[in-house]
């Protein structure tokens, strides 16, 4: 503890003056220090408490400290803390963390400390590093930080700290640090901000300037939704050359085709298009780790015989009990309503296309779209309904990793959505096998629950941020409060961005209805574009300015949801076939040359099995990566394994 005390000592002193922790390495001095990001302690934190963690913060990795610069706030009793770090500090953590940089030559290498000289640019830490990967590798290294030995926290004796564990996030678990955010780049963001969406002209986003600012993971986000919309051109393009064709028979089988090969090369040229993106950024080859626990993880505590830590242990057949018994009741009465709504739409259906034909009104025509928008609304509920209660079984099931935690979500939600946004279409395509039906289910899900989307996506939570920050101004009254940290203030007094979740599995349900439907209904592909060049700046607006800043991990590529929507082009293939062989004009064609209905399924399942094969051809015909990475990738390889035998050989 002898460490502890004498950083408490240079802490206290050094609060007086109210200054950044000095920097000692020559290399590291710079006339200013860049805020990356901020610290919101408990409203009436102890002052010792305060010290102790500013103590451990700056204090060096040996010591199990996270060797960081942190600067105390307005004083002593604020409860603020603003947190940057050295270039040193910087570097070392790209090295643990395994991005990789270009080299003199213009190739990208996986960053190595030792020999930092030979990476362009290193000696420039904001050319070398963006803001989102300083902010990423801050957060990287706070997070990392582990007591040594069992001990209480200063002003809290009830809480105690064993070896091993993660200060950081038990300190937020137990409300001692109440929120831990990045902070906004004024300039940097108002830059991104006239490029990004306030710009008129309809043209490419400036993906390398929001992965610069925002990280990776949002990047790609952005890219795969602007990627998709394009393509959706082609299938626009084909619904209005096909309007011009007399023969509707033609109409059926080019759309049905074009679905099952548009998806295929979409997803394909997709993969290849974000591994190009990746190399250039650096997270193609993240070097793997064992993952920590979460900070919600619990259990009982004991030595961990792979890593020989200290920390909770909660056993897999609890977990296994729990989704059996718990989850997946839960599950299966949510797919039970949503299967009740589909069968109170389809009585409502008939009921009001009964009263239609009886009716003389001339609104009357209105009644007929009633049980579609009420269905479509009734939707949305349970959508968002279940959202929750799927995070709250996921919590309950108590995963130790953040990515198990995120797999098991993922795989809940997902299999709810197919089952209440694409089983009513299902069901009026197999079962009941009405085109117009379906037609007129699909303009109203597309119309109402976009609607519906753009409404709580964007406007409530901007709406509600304005009512927050209203009665925050009016709760506070002015001081003499440095104009900085009134704007570092201000950003934590922003709600938490809530993640991509929600964005991807609008896009996988967008996705599902052009690839599965769109042969009945080609406006579908006309309402998404339209709907998604809006979306690119509502997104991108809350983004930068309803919630704060978020933290993100670098990413290769999009993850579990390039899974999910290759899944959905394979159901393309049955939809499209069926949809085709039960259009009329092809039931025409079959009783003018006597073709039994057997003969017919007969005929759709080899055609359906043909474009499977012919699927998988093309999948196999578009590399993952084009011939000049994957010449890339084997030079990075072999440096690598250069760099370690050469290690091993000095070692």
């Amino acid at each position: 503890m002898k460490f502890q005390v004498l950083y408490v000592i240079k802490t206290f002193l050094r609060n007086k003056m109210g200054s950044w922790t000095p920097v000692h390495c020559k290399c590291c001095v710079q006339p200013s220090v860049r805020t990356l990001a901020a610290m919101q302690l408990k409203e009436d934190i102890k002052p010792e408490t305060k010290k102790w963690l500013i103590s451990i913060l700056e204090a060096p990795k040996k010591d199990g400290g996270a060797h960081v610069l942190v600067h105390p706030g307005e004083d002593d009793d604020g409860n603020f803390l603003l947190l940057s770090a050295t270039s040193c500090s910087l570097l070392q953590a790209i090295e643990v963390v395994g991005l990789s940089k270009p080299d003199l030559h213009g190739s990208m290498r996986t960053f190595s400390y030792e020999y930092r000289k030979n990476f362009l640019n290193a000696d420039k830490l904001d050319s070398f590093l963006t803001l989102s990967e300083q902010q990423f590798l801050l957060k990287h290294e706070i997070e990392s930080v582990k007591v040594l030995q069992e001990t209480c926290i200063p002003g809290y004796l009830e809480h105690k700290l064993f070896p091993g564990q993660q200060t950081v996030d038990l300190l937020q678990k137990w409300g001692i640090i109440v929120k831990f955010y990045p902070v906004h780049d004024k300039e940097e963001l108002k830059s991104l901000i006239r490029s990004w969406y306030k710009q008129i002209s309809i043209g490419p986003q400036p993906i390398d300037a929001v992965r610069a600012y925002f990280g990776e993971s949002v990047a790609l986000y952005f890219r795969f939704l602007e990627y998709f919309t394009v393509s959706l051109i082609a299938m626009v393009v084909l619904h209005f050359i096909c309007m011009f064709f007399e023969d509707s028979f033609n109409k059926y089988v080019i759309f049905a085709v074009f679905n099952v090969i548009w998806s295929t090369v979409f997803l394909e040229l997709w993969k290849r298009h974000s591994s190009v993106k990746a190399y250039f950024w650096g997270t193609l080859y993240l070097k793997s780790y064992f993952e920590t626990s979460r900070p919600n993880f619990g259990g009982l505590m004991m030595t961990n015989p792979i890593t020989g830590r200290y920390e909770p242990y909660y056993p897999q057949w609890k977990r296994k009990l729990w989704i059996i018994f718990v989850t997946v009741p839960v599950v299966c009465v949510f797919v039970g309503l949503a299967v009740d709504g589909m069968t109170m739409f389809l009585y409502w259906e008939h009921w009001c296309k009964t009263w239609y034909k009886r009716s003389t009104s001339s609104y009357s025509v209105l009644v007929l779209h009633l049980p579609s928008v009420c269905h479509t609304i009734y939707m949305e509920i349970l959508n968002t309904l279940y959202r929750r209660s799927a995070t709250t079984l996921t919590e309950w099931e108590n995963h130790r990793t953040e990515s198990s935690f995120q797999n098991h979500m993922t795989i809940k939600v997902l299999a709810f959505r197919f089952v209440n946004c694409f089983g009513l279409l299902f069901y009026i395509t197999f079962c009941l096998q009405d085109l117009q039906l379906l037609k007129k289910r699909l303009s109203s899900l597309l119309i109402v629950s976009q609607a519906i989307n753009q409404f709580s996506e964007s406007l409530l939570p901007y709406l509600k941020q304005r009512l927050k920050l209203n009665s925050l101004s009016l709760s506070k009254t002015k001081s003499d409060a440095y104009p900085f940290i009134d704007y570092v203030v201000s950003q934590g007094d922003k709600f938490s961005y809530p993640g991509l979740f929600d964005d991807y599995m609008e896009l996988f349900v967008q996705f599902g209805y052009v690839s599965l439907f769109s042969s009945v209904y080609p406006l579908t592909a006309v309402l998404l574009v339209l709907n998604n060049i809006t979306e690119i700046r509502t997104d991108a607006f809350k983004l930068c300015q309803v919630f704060q800043k978020p933290f993100f991990r670098p990413a290769a590529n999009i993850g579990i949801w390039q899974v999910a929507f290759e899944i959905l082009g394979f159901f393309s293939v049955i939809t499209n076939c069926f949809l085709a062989g039960m259009s009329p004009e092809i039931k025409t064609l079959c009783q003018t040359h006597v073709i039994s209905p057997e003969k017919t399924m007969i005929c759709i399942l080899i055609t359906e099995h043909f474009l499977i094969v012919l699927k998988l051809i093309v999948a196999f015909a578009i590399p993952d990566k084009p011939g000049w990475l994957q010449f890339k990738v084997m030079q990075m390889e072999y440096h690598s394994w250069t760099a370690l035998k050469a290690s091993s050989r000095f070692s």
